[in-house]
């Protein structure tokens, strides 16, 4: 929770431009899961991992102008500065998508003698999900708002080998 309401109500000039001095972040659970199992006489590794973490918190930061700031403030931006960044919506209130990932590893191990081997397979995204990792946080009026700029890789495999001596 953030709250600066009191602090703004004695000096109203510290945030002119963020109307919300109090708002409580919604809790927001992840989840992380990590498992391994060794299958003893085949000598093979198996493990997975899981996470599940919410969504980003979203903002629609609007470059508002210097004309229209003026007025409130009873003068010009300091610094002369064309416009200022103004949040249009209560910062905590919207999230993007919550990510759910699947990673699994299989791995043979072989032994010759005093050296041991193993070769793995790594499989990340295995479910393929697109989620939107990160967006356009700057509004336009008809602009690009919210368009993804990032989304979670695509599933992918990866192919390793260790060797101990």
């Amino acid at each position: 929770m953030t709250d600066s309401c009191e602090v703004r109500a004695k000096l109203p000039e510290t945030n002119p431009l963020n109307p919300y001095c109090h708002f409580a972040d919604a809790f927001k659970m992840q989840m992380k899961w990590l498992g391994t199992y060794t299958i003893p006489k085949a000598l093979v590794q198996v493990s997975a991992t899981f996470q599940s973490v919410p969504g980003t918190s979203l903002a629609a930061n609007y470059a508002a102008p210097n004309a229209a700031i003026a007025p409130s403030l009873g003068r010009n931006l300091s610094g002369n500065l064309a416009n200022a960044t103004v949040n249009l919506i209560e910062p905590g209130s919207q999230y993007g998508d919550r990510i759910n990932q699947l990673d699994f590893r299989a791995g043979k191990v072989f032994r010759f003698g005093r050296t041991r081997t193993q070769i793995s397979l790594d499989l990340y995204n295995l479910l393929n999900v697109d989620a939107v990792q990160s967006y356009n946080q700057t509004f336009v009026a008809n602009g690009s708002w919210l368009l993804p700029t990032g989304i979670l890789a695509a599933r992918f495999a990866k192919i390793t080998g260790q060797i101990d001596f």
